[in-house]
């Protein structure tokens, strides 16, 4: 079902909503501050002024006024900079729960054509820039530029010609900075782009380690990695280049102002009344002037730290727009199954229509009726759309067309704990997960007891393997515990575990030897006993006394 719509501004809006309180005394604290770090200026320029007509106690006591200005000033900074740390990191932690929450909502095709890495890179890279975005960039560039106006203001009712003169260099500080800024965005823009790559690239070479081997692919793999390494380090040298030039130039443009207020404060004449001012203010201006710039020239490093955060926090955004998965339909009961289990095909299928976002169509009104207890295999050519009409079976791909139900029931809103009651499907490989043996086949599905997984393994013949195991159930599992034949069985023993209606069998026999095939065989029949199978399979004959059925390319019937 379509999402609304989320902009970086909506997403964080909806994180800054939960901690209305905390961000109320952020903004307060950040005034205090602004106005706080105005007083030691001006109260350094009137005991200049009041030197040769104050008493020498009246000076101390303005001394430590003086002193006790600058303390206060540095610990409300340090107060807002602690808040806003809290701040950001309360805000991430709401951001990575909204998207959590979206991982539940997504639909099977979304897992299916997003990559893993660039998942991870969402959670952890583009939200970890949100944090540097609230810790060191917009908040921080808001305290800066009320900073900013603050110190124009109050050089304004000093001296309105050095003010105009303060204005006139501001463009053009500001200018330098934008230009910066925009060749820094491009910079963490392909540096983002080169991480996400990378992160992409690296689980899908670290599973495919034997191919790259057996191929000897491995020259082809250093030269494609180090074209993503060389398309980062080439965009972190750009937006280091902007970083090293920005602060040494805005340094000299402030000294080239001090000196040039200086030199028009001192005119006489009619230039008096213009630009002229007293020592103290004279000195209060030359603190001004070095905190007008150390603000702007933060405010520069800000808008990078943003422009970086701008690119992760699009992708959260675009994350959070995801079309969401239809919403589910009520599971059928067990007296519903039964009666209706004579009465609707396993497998139905209406006017399929499908194809690749490179436009390549795969099937056009393509029509497919299976019923209940048939035993079916798909053949064809490489390509022709075998595998793709498993898994827009399995809901793995959203037709652009057509409906697909199995039992009844659209694949789209199928209730995530319904589906392995079901079907059940084997794949080429085993995939291995985090855990012991038993939860291997069961995949923690809390449904699933130890003695259904016993009659899983006990249908595959596996179960005295097992029970010669140490710990039985509790093993622990690699790719050397089994044989590749008997890791074949386990992928049989996890798909009917649960007991489903449906089987689903993907080109099991392939790469076998004749005594390992024929004992898998020997266990799918066992398996598939009573239930509806679907297979894929370049060798028909291995299948009894079921239906075949041809998938050509761009298919319609």
């Amino acid at each position: 079902m379509p999402s609304k719509k989320a902009s970086p501004i909506k997403v964080f809006a909806k994180a800054i909503g939960h901690y209305p309180g905390l961000t109320l005394c952020l903004i307060l604290v950040i005034a205090l501050d602004v106005v706080a770090a105005l007083a030691p200026p001006l109260l350094l320029g009137k005991i200049v002024d009041s030197l040769t007509t104050t008493s020498a106690q009246l000076l101390l006591y303005s001394g430590l006024a003086y002193f006790a200005s600058l303390l206060l000033a540095k610990l409300l900074e340090a107060v807002r900079e602690g808040m806003i740390t809290v701040w950001g990191e309360k805000l991430t932690h709401e951001i990575r729960s909204q998207m959590a929450a979206k991982l539940k909502k997504l639909p099977a095709s979304y897992y299916a054509q997003e990559g893993s890495g660039s998942l991870v890179s969402r959670f952890v890279n583009d939200v970890d820039t949100l944090e540097d975005l609230f810790s060191s960039g917009i908040v921080n560039m808001i305290a800066d530029l009320a900073s900013v106006i603050g110190i124009v203001v109050v050089i304004f009712s000093k001296s309105v010609g050095l003010g105009i003169l303060l204005l006139l260099f501001l463009p053009i500080v500001w200018l330098f900075t934008v230009k910066i800024q925009q060749k820094s965005y491009r910079a963490q823009l392909d540096n983002r782009e080169a991480i996400a790559d990378a992160d992409r690239v690296l689980p899908e070479t670290t599973a495919n380690l034997l191919t790259i081997h057996l191929y000897r692919a491995q020259s082809f793999m250093k030269r494609h990695y180090e074209k993503i390494l060389k398309r980062s380090f080439d965009a972190m040298q750009q937006s280091n280049f902007c970083d090293s030039v920005y602060s040494p130039v805005v340094i000299f443009i402030q000294a080239v102002l001090t000196g040039l207020m200086l030199l028009l404060a001192s005119l006489g004449g009619p230039w008096q009344s213009f630009f002229g001012i007293s020592a103290g203010t004279a000195v209060a201006i030359i603190a001004y002037v070095g905190q007008v710039f150390t603000p702007l020239s933060s405010i520069g490093m800000e808008i990078q730290n943003i422009q970086a955060a701008a690119a992760g926090s699009q992708r959260i955004a675009n994350f959070l727009s995801a079309e969401e998965r239809p919403e589910e339909t009520e599971s059928l009961g067990n007296n519903a199954k039964a009666e209706r289990k004579n009465s609707l095909p396993a497998i139905e299928i209406k006017d399929l229509t499908f194809a690749y976002p490179n436009g390549k169509k795969i099937f056009d009104h393509f029509n497919l009726m299976i019923r209940e207890g048939e035993k079916v295999t798909l053949k064809g050519r490489t390509g022709a759309g075998k595998s793709t009409l498993f898994k827009l079976i399995l809901g793995l791909y959203a037709p652009q067309g057509g409906s697909i139900k199995i039992l009844g029931q659209d694949v789209q809103t199928l209730p995530d704990n319904q589906k392995r009651q079901l079907y059940g499907c084997v794949e080429q490989t085993f995939q291995l997960i985090d855990g012991n043996l038993g939860e291997q086949i069961s995949l923690r599905d809390p449904a699933i007891s130890d003695q259904e997984i016993w009659q899983a393994l006990e249908t595959v013949g596996l179960a005295d393997a097992v029970k010669k195991l140490p710990d039985g159930l509790n093993s622990r599992v690699t790719n050397a515990t089994f044989s590749h034949g008997q890791m074949q069985l386990l992928t049989i023993a996890r798909a009917i575990s649960a007991k489903p209606r449906l089987l689903l069998f993907d080109e099991i026999t392939a790469n076998l030897d004749r005594k390992t095939e024929k004992r898998l065989l020997e266990a799918l029949e066992r398996a598939s006993q009573g239930k509806t199978l679907l297979s894929i399979s370049h060798r028909t004959e291995l299948l009894k006394d079921g239906r075949i059925i041809e998938i050509k390319r761009n298919n319609h019937n």
